[in-house]
């Protein structure tokens, strides 16, 4: 398991109304996936297909990252040289796992199956957005600018001294 995010499945239900219904909240049973209670929501639309969104880290925000439709390539650091990418998407096409030509990149099943849970202390970029993507994030913090760290060089100095206490909580939990 990487230390720089986790990969949460969801349980999908099937019912006799039609479609598929994906329910999480709080708890420790799977099917509820949900690790932390919620903070905020928030929910992006309307995104180009050359934005960079995130770019920052968080010293104490734990955040569920979530393509409902589109997607795109999450890349996420320590900032003391572990680096990963995932692909978040909204569409199984795939089947979640490495791709072919891209053997760093991971790649979720799908929205309706799991999501991306991205810890504290970790640079979070996300970019090469597929259109009509629209990504919902979970967090288990209300917004406090404070958490945020949002100068590059700043977070690698930080991570620096997070490495010398034994690494992140991320590092503790994986």
């Amino acid at each position: 398991m990487s230390s720089l995010y986790k990969i949460i499945p969801f349980n999908v239900k099937h019912g006799n109304c039609g479609g598929s219904l994906v329910q999480f909240q709080q708890g420790d049973d799977a099917g509820n996936a949900l690790p932390f209670p919620i903070g905020k929501v928030l929910v992006m639309s309307d995104i180009q297909l050359d934005d960079i969104r995130g770019n920052h880290a968080h010293y104490e925000t734990e955040e569920i990252l979530v393509a409902l439709t589109g997607g795109c390539v999450v890349d996420l650091d320590d900032g003391c040289g572990r680096s990963e990418q995932v692909r978040l998407t909204a569409s199984a096409e795939n089947g979640g796992r490495r791709t072919e030509d891209q053997s760093s990149v991971f790649s979720l099943q799908s929205s309706d199956k799991e999501a991306l849970l991205l810890y504290p202390h970790v640079w979070r970029v996300m970019r090469d957005f597929e259109p009509g993507t629209t990504l919902m994030v979970v967090a288990n913090m209300k917004y406090d600018e404070s958490d945020y760290i949002r100068d590059r060089s700043e977070f690698e100095e930080v991570s620096k001294h997070w490495n010398d206490l034994g690494g992140s909580a991320a590092a503790e939990e994986a």
